[in-house]
């Protein structure tokens, strides 16, 4: 599936739009499999390799450029590691998808990684999967966020696990433009997420705590702020409990 077909790569959306008008059938991101390649993405990889269930779920990733330095890493072939990549996400393992899972033994995990302020709103989160339904009589899910030194603002987005993420297009009912604005009661009541933290800048802090009643699945979305510069880039740590 192509990244411009998408509307994935913003400097070709004239040429993209030159192909419409030429009979060129786009792709409607609202599509439950759009959806599952959508929540595939990988930040900056021109070519995901992607697993996806007969029920639309998202059961593998591989970023085809580094395949080639995984395999050596594992001291595999090509071949042989993306045979194993395959039979990794067949068999539930989730490989390249980032999941933490926490229990009563380790109720505790933390993480870094990267996010960037994409140049069309909605597009190319960081994302950050917790599995917490070891939980079987819930608890409280505390997220403790750092951002690092760069010039984009952090703003994180906690989800339910099964939740489809926000894509470039409004959702039914909503219009683009508070869609776009990415503020006010319309746009938060249509973003659906759990908790939100917005705008954390440069070297700043801040905590999300989410209270759930049994063992749950959630899905933690990072991007940039729409305040920062387009394309501008930072780092984030989360130390991710349960109690």
């Amino acid at each position: 599936m192509s990244n411009v077909a998408f509307g994935r790569t913003p400097n070709q959306r004239a040429y993209l739009a030159q192909r419409i008008q030429h009979g060129f059938k786009g792709v409607d991101t609202i599509h439950p499999l759009a959806q599952a390649v959508i929540d595939g993405w990988h930040l900056h990889a021109p070519v995901d390799c992607l697993v996806i269930s007969p029920e639309l779920e998202l059961m593998g990733r591989q970023d085809a450029n580094q395949l080639f330095g995984d395999c050596m890493d594992k001291g595999l072939s090509q071949a042989k590691g993306y045979r194993l990549f395959l039979s990794e996400a067949l068999s539930g393992k989730r490989p390249g998808l980032g999941r933490i899972v926490l229990t009563a033994v380790c109720p505790s995990v933390e993480v870094m990684d990267t996010f960037h302020t994409p140049m069309v709103p909605h597009q190319d989160y960081t994302i950050v999967e917790i599995d917490a339904t070891a939980f079987e009589d819930g608890g409280t899910l505390t997220l403790d966020i750092g951002v690092g030194r760069g010039k984009a603002e952090g703003t994180f987005y906690l989800f339910d696990g099964d939740k489809n993420l926000p894509t470039e297009k409004a959702p039914k009912g909503v219009s683009t433009s508070v869609w776009e604005r990415q503020q006010g009661d319309a746009y938060v009541e249509a973003l659906g997420a759990l908790a939100t933290k917005w705008h954390i800048g440069p070297e700043k802090t801040g905590k999300i705590t989410c209270l759930f009643d049994q063992g749950k699945l959630f899905r933690l979305c990072i991007t940039g702020s729409p305040y920062s510069v387009k394309g501008s880039r930072n780092a984030f740590s989360l130390k991710i409990s349960v109690s």
